[in-house]
């Protein structure tokens, strides 16, 4: 037999959750959505408002049949404050986030590359300064969701490598908590990013899909069933890592040919580069990322040669994964996403000759621009209980 304590406990978090869409309910509506009994709901509801998490708002309007108006309560947004962290390869931001997980404020600063130490201090000031921004005291912090550019182990909270970042078994939870005092739960970046797809982006419905996380490395967040898929060391996804060309580049986790050394946003760079020198053509040794694109979509050699090896070794990669998986859908984010046709047509072509079979599958580019960031806010307030 349950423990009555555990079940008013599991009771109490159902109504949390059906009060979290924000919408005023009264204790009526609440007991016929959740199927407690009357006592039940109102004795929760009434510790709720103590505690401050629902609010009173209003009076409600009376049944068909007349009788008295009920008595409404609400989500308090104001009762708790969530942060969101991104850990990447070039830049650390913050989110803070009221409790229904609006993001009210944001900062970032460069990342801290061979000090994950520092990395972690900085936090510190950056939240302040965006609490302070957002108007909320930082001792409403409930808790801290991280989303890092490397391996995690997330039961631990341990960071096992980031290359990028030259990280190396940080016990990232266990700072993190030390300097908020809260709790924190941390996940790769591209775990959380399918997260924050699946919520507000174009995997919301969507049972099993994969998104592939492009920037300064890569990596996959997969959802099978509507579940995110960590594996048995929180460490599945990692496509990035996958060999895609037989004699490619040296990798920063120390093989040759892998995904990330293809397409990454660096190797995009490196590419262009060697494309534009071999050539004798005038690229620029100082363009970013989003200058190669727009010489590639002005049709110049160089930049051309590198998004399209690039998609190509998408393409590849992705071909493993429907193999592997059969999504229904796969989301590529980052600003690579958006490079139209000289991405695509290689990408798509590859996609073909490497799997299986494609038809069912949709291939397409997120509409998220956060999403790693996004991800971590919902880490805080979903994986955390209030």
């Amino acid at each position: 037999m349950a423990d009555p304590r555990t079940v008013r406990q599991m009771n109490r978090q159902h109504l949390l959750e059906l009060f979290a869409d924000g919408r005023p309910r009264s204790r009526a509506a609440v007991a016929r959505a959740t199927g407690l009994t009357k006592p039940s709901v109102a004795s929760i509801v009434d510790g709720l408002l103590e505690e401050g998490l629902l609010i009173p708002a209003g009076m409600g309007e009376a049944g068909v049949v007349g009788g008295r108006k009920p008595n409404l309560v609400v989500f308090n947004p104001d009762a708790r404050t969530y942060v969101g962290v991104h850990l990447g390869v070039e830049r650390s931001s913050v989110a803070v986030a009221d409790a229904l997980g609006r993001t009210l404020a944001q900062a970032t600063v460069p990342s801290a590359v061979g000090d994950p130490a520092a990395g972690v201090r900085q936090l510190g000031p950056l939240v302040r300064g965006a609490a302070e921004q957002a108007g909320v005291p930082v001792d409403r912090i409930a808790s801290v969701g991280v989303s890092v550019a490397g391996l995690v182990d997330h039961r631990s909270g341990h960071c096992l490598l980031a290359p990028n970042l030259d990280w190396h078994d940080v016990p990232l939870r266990e700072w993190i908590e030390e300097l908020f005092g809260v709790p924190a739960v941390i996940y790769n970046e591209a775990h959380a990013g399918a997260l924050a797809e699946q919520r507000f982006g174009l995997g919301d419905g969507v049972a099993n899909f994969v998104r592939i996380m492009v920037s300064a490395g890569i990596g996959a967040g997969v959802v099978l069933d509507s579940r995110l898929f960590s594996g048995a060391a929180g460490i599945g996804g990692e496509i990035g890592h996958c060999r895609v060309e037989g004699n490619g580049r040296p990798c920063a986790c120390g093989n040759i040919g892998c995904l990330e050394s293809v397409a990454s946003e660096p190797a995009i760079l490196q590419s262009a580069h060697e494309a534009a020198e071999a050539a004798a053509t005038d690229l620029a040794s100082t363009c970013d990322i989003d200058d190669v694109l727009t010489a590639a979509a002005r049709g110049d050699t160089a930049a051309v040669t590198a998004v399209e090896r690039a998609g190509a070794g998408l393409g590849r990669g992705i071909g493993y994964l429907l193999n592997m998986l059969n999504p229904d859908l796969v989301v590529l984010g980052g600003a690579v996403a958006g490079a139209g046709d000289v991405l695509w047509r290689p990408l798509e072509q590859a996609v073909r000759h490497s799997s299986l079979s494609q038809s069912a599958c949709r291939l397409v580019a997120s509409s998220l621009t956060n999403a790693e960031l996004d991800g971590a806010v919902l880490l805080a307030h979903e994986h955390v209980a209030l």
